[in-house]
């Protein structure tokens, strides 16, 4: 199977080949994937991270639109295209945080289902993928709750307790940060500034977090009641059937 998978920035494109690393055992033969970066209407290819190649059982391409409101333009632009190369199926994956949500929410800063279907079903509306599949994925509310869930395999890689530490920030550990936390992004921040790093979305900071997860962690996250989001997400991203979306 083909897949083509956008992204709205370097954090996320990182995450999805690093994902795909871990459940193919970075076996080239099972899983290839490139990753690409666009900027305006140039793609750049990336030299890592990149595995196999179309070759592989499965061949993922990951390109980073570098802009949350460009996954959707972007993404419906290159269709036709990625349809002629034989690709099966597209995934699209973007934040609801941000200008868009705000505006429907009349910059209430509240988590609201209704809102977010509201959302999901226009831009979906938008891309009119006329019969292929295609399928939008919304990391609720932002990547930064995924990585909220993920984050005690960083925190330990820093000879730190995560207990400890989010108790001294100030952080409930214990809730969903999906349906619970408006804007995770700044909490992941002090996390990372906590553990005398930082955290800006950029490359190293993400491969610093990226690097202590293995399979199991995400699986861990997966079979859990946290993030449906990412749990549809991965399913998405590794052969599933479309979940319900969003």
């Amino acid at each position: 199977m083909k897949y083509a998978v956008y992204v709205e920035g370097q954090s996320e494109m990182l995450f999805v080949a690093y994902v795909l690393q871990e459940y193919s055992n970075y076996d080239p033969a099972k899983c290839g994937f490139l990753c690409i970066n666009l900027t305006a209407d140039d793609y750049e290819r990336i030299s890592f991270p990149k595995q196999g190649d179309m070759n592989s059982g499965d061949y993922y391409q990951i390109v980073n639109v570098n802009n949350d409101n460009l996954v959707v333009s972007k993404l419906k632009k290159d269709i036709p295209g990625l349809i002629a190369q034989g690709f099966n199926v597209i995934i699209g994956l973007k934040d609801v945080f941000g200008d868009l949500y705000g505006q429907l929410m009349k910059q209430k800063p509240e988590i609201n289902r209704e809102k977010i279907m509201e959302m999901h079903a226009a831009q979906m509306g938008a891309i009119n993928a006329d019969g292929f599949d295609c399928r939008l994925h919304f990391a609720i509310m932002e990547y930064e709750a995924w990585m909220l869930a993920l984050i005690e395999q960083y925190v330990v890689s820093k000879e730190k307790n995560l207990r400890d530490l989010c108790q001294q920030l100030n952080i409930n550990i214990n809730t969903d940060p999906e349906t619970d936390i408006y804007h995770p992004y700044p909490l992941v921040r002090k996390i990372f500034q906590a553990c005398d790093e930082d955290y800006h979305k950029h490359g190293k900071e993400s491969l610093s977090f990226l690097s202590t997860l293995k399979r199991d962690d995400y699986e861990r996250l997966r079979r859990s009641e946290k993030c449906a989001s990412f749990s549809k997400f991965l399913d998405s991203l590794l052969g599933g059937q479309c979940p319900v979306l969003p």
